[in-house]
């Protein structure tokens, strides 16, 4: 926002004393006091655009028009824009070329049975407008028509749309609040050994979330296998060489990912070179996992590990290499481990920025991957 546009934002509040004769000027300069507060707050701290939904659709069957789904933004003076459902709005337009879905706020005076207008009804207007936009407007999307018979339909690649396709690549879209919570647990079991193993690691990487990711992010420290269904929903496993589990530490674990919890397990290779114990850590949790009937497959281009939030083509390179990183139905194990890379590498091999921040990458795309409802896991 910028320092010229305060001065549209007369704040005067109203100090009241005993005896004060309040008329409808008083009445609306001291309401108005806390809309225009409220408008400042809003564009000053949260900006101008979409906040969450208002995603524009081709209609079933396709027509010439489009609908614009339920959601809300915030215009250029503050307002909020409230569309509580999915509307229509019929592109009248014949001449080729780009036309914009437009959202704006609109004020309309009501009256109460037909007397005065006394209330005010904020709502909004979506109208097909032609570039370039003024600056004050919300753009949803746009449409580059080059056939006026023809229906709109939806981009089968939203960032490579065709004519007569909706484009919504010049959205401006706010960064919103959202509910969604990931707490993220680290499991103990009876080897004390294992469990000092990559802890700050994960504790620098929970740090980086709550400083970068739109969801809240929490750290729910050393959980044992039966306390993880209640108390987080991403649940790190490491270990050098074979990974010992009780009967009961199987069964918690088999509850929280029924319960839709995700596991991201790895070794801590350092650990596993100094014992003599390489590639044990894996091959016994693969054991767990098909004595639990969860069968791992190689995650390859595409799959949400490496497209939920940052776009990878391969598996970064870890602490231990490359290998192809294992996952299915909420069950991540990474052969290359990165932990060790959250804490810098070691003395006797500090590693390289790129390789660090790669794999705090990948970790927001674990942490983005199990926000994702259970049915859309693959």
């Amino acid at each position: 926002m910028d320092v010229e546009q305060l001065a549209s934002y007369s704040l005067q509040r109203v100090t009241a004393y005993e005896g004060l004769a309040v008329d409808a000027v008083l009445w609306n300069d001291a309401h108005g006091y806390h809309q225009t507060a409220q408008r400042l707050h809003a564009r000053a701290l949260h900006g101008m655009g979409i906040v969450t939904g208002l995603r524009v659709v081709a209609d079933n069957p396709p027509v010439r028009g489009v609908i614009v789904q339920a959601g809300l933004a915030v215009d250029h003076d503050g307002n909020a824009i409230r569309v509580a459902q999915p509307t229509r709005l019929a592109l009248r337009t014949t001449d080729a070329g780009a036309v914009a879905i437009v959202l704006r706020y609109v004020e309309t005076p009501v009256a109460a049975n037909g007397s005065t207008p006394n209330r005010v009804n904020e709502s909004f207007e979506l109208i097909e407008a032609s570039l370039p936009l003024a600056p004050t407007d919300i753009e949803l999307a746009r449409v580059l028509i080059a056939d006026a018979a023809a229906p709109v339909r939806d981009a089968p690649s939203p960032w490579d749309p065709k004519p007569n396709e909706i484009d919504p690549r010049s959205r401006r879209e706010l960064r919103g609040v959202s509910d969604e919570t990931l707490a993220i647990g680290r499991l103990v079991t009876a080897d004390a050994a294992a469990n000092a193993l990559h802890r700050q690691g994960l504790v620098n990487v929970v740090r980086e979330m709550q400083a970068t990711e739109s969801f809240a992010v929490s750290f729910a420290g050393d959980l044992r296998a039966d306390q993880a269904a209640e108390q987080c929903r991403l649940l790190y496993i490491t270990g050098a060489g074979e990974l010992r589990l009780t009967p009961k530490d199987a069964a918690g674990l088999l509850a929280f990912l029924r319960g839709g919890g995700v596991i991201f397990a790895e070794p801590c290779a350092e650990a596993e070179t100094a014992r003599q114990e390489n590639g044990r850590f894996v091959a016994s949790f693969q054991r767990l996992m098909t004595d639990l009937k969860y069968a791992l497959e190689e995650v390859r281009v595409g799959h949400p590990l490496f497209r939920a939030r940052y776009i990878f083509g391969a598996a970064p390179d870890g602490f231990n290499g490359r290998a192809p990183i294992l996952c299915r139905y909420g069950v991540v194990l990474n052969p290359n481990d990165y932990g060790c890379c959250w804490q810098g590498g070691t003395a006797a091999k500090p590693l390289t920025r790129e390789v660090i921040r790669s794999t705090i990458e990948f970790a927001g795309n674990v942490a983005a991957y199990a926000t994702q409802a259970i049915d859309s896991r693959k």
